[in-house]
């Protein structure tokens, strides 16, 4: 991300900070840290005390608190100046953060912090430490902030969306009948890596019955005729997820799969074509909810679609109860999905909204034919 980026992030997040009375801001969630930092550090995802915490106030420049062992990564890609190191199992990184807030002169200031991530050993350290502070949950403001996503953000994701279509597309190509779900499944990571992702970060994939379970994970059941198979997968491009779904059936589709199939891709066409800035989200959901019984299947979720960015569910949420409206440059993607006749059908792509209306990321088609693995 270029500078100038970063540091438009940091004036929106405190105007968030300023707007909501609070002192100080402390990133610490993976997410949040890569958010507001610039810097990609790998390992805090993978060992939970190994902090990294980035500190915003209204008054001073921002300070970015690292283990020790990821400082040059650090200092490679972050905009922020001051980098303060700690030495693990040596030194605490919530004194770090305790002795920046007191040379701040926030000892009794309101400090928004992310609550939700802060483990119960660090965040009683904290409370020890700072007890005339009020800490306060901040998640809000990095929601509120990361909804909206900025030109780069948005050519990363549209890249991510292209390139993770793409390879199921090609895996769906290639597979054939008496392959196995893993066969299939190792295809699209084959593909994946071919298409410049980073990390491979989940891979859904069942056939015939095991299509219904939401989450299964792909095993060496050769896939046969007649069989459906489901495939949700995305990865890590430059810090950001991609996130797709797609359904074909093995050889010819039968009347009752080809119709389902029609049915629902219809219904994500129509949703998405809904999407207009100014459009609540709740009412999104009730479009989709709406068609489903017009169509007579059955919707059992309880959203239709999500945020896509540095996370892969973001805030929004597209359910019944979200009344926030559609923004300009929102990015989320659309996934009905329904259960009929003992299989499953999933259908996920990326949209962005616009002034002009709804763009499809993915650059899929959208035909309402059932993709056939012969």
């Amino acid at each position: 991300m270029e500078r100038s980026s970063m540091q438009k992030r940091n004036e929106r997040l405190t105007a968030q900070m300023v707007k909501r009375g609070m002192d100080a801001l402390v990133a610490l969630s993976p997410e949040n840290v890569f958010y507001s930092t610039g810097a990609y550090i790998m390992t805090q995802k993978l060992i939970r005390d190994r902090l990294e915490i980035a500190l915003f106030s209204q008054k001073r420049e921002p300070i970015f608190i690292v283990c020790g062992i990821e400082e040059s990564r650090a200092r490679e890609e972050t905009w922020i100046k001051d980098i303060r190191p700690y030495i693990e199992f040596k030194e605490s990184p919530v004194q770090f953060l305790v002795d920046a807030l007191i040379e701040m002169g926030l000892e009794k200031g309101c400090i928004g912090i992310e609550k939700h991530y802060w483990s119960a050993h660090h965040y009683v350290e904290l409370m020890k430490a700072m007890p005339n502070a009020e800490f306060v949950e901040c998640q809000g403001i990095f929601e509120e902030v990361r909804m909206i996503k900025d030109s780069d953000e948005i050519k990363i994701l549209a890249e991510a969306a292209k390139a993770t279509r793409k390879a199921v597309e090609a895996a769906f190509l290639t597979a054939k009948p008496g392959n196995t779900e893993a066969q299939v499944a190792n295809q699209i990571k084959n593909n994946l890596m071919n298409q410049g992702v980073d990390e491979l970060s989940f891979m859904v994939l069942g056939t015939g019955k095991r299509s219904m379970l939401v989450h299964p994970t792909p095993n060496d059941i050769p896939i046969s005729p007649g069989d459906i198979v489901k495939v949700d997968c995305g990865g890590l491009f430059s810090g950001y997820y991609s996130d797709l779904a797609r359904t074909a059936v093995v050889g010819k589709p039968s009347s009752v799969q080809a119709d389902v199939y029609k049915k629902l891709a219809t219904i994500q066409k129509e949703v998405i074509e809904s999407m207009q800035a100014g459009v609540r989200l709740c009412d999104v959901f009730n479009k989709c909810k709406k068609l489903f019984e017009e169509k007579g299947l059955p919707l059992e979720m309880p959203h239709i679609g999500h945020g896509l960015g540095v996370g892969v569910h973001e805030h929004p949420m597209i359910n019944p109860l979200n009344e926030e409206k559609l923004q300009e440059n929102m990015v989320l993607n659309v996934e009905p999905i329904v259960i009929y006749d003992g299989f499953c059908v999933h259908l996920e792509d990326l949209v962005l909204i616009t002034a002009d209306g709804v763009k499809i990321l993915t650059e899929a088609k959208m035909s309402d034919m059932i993709p056939i693995i012969d």
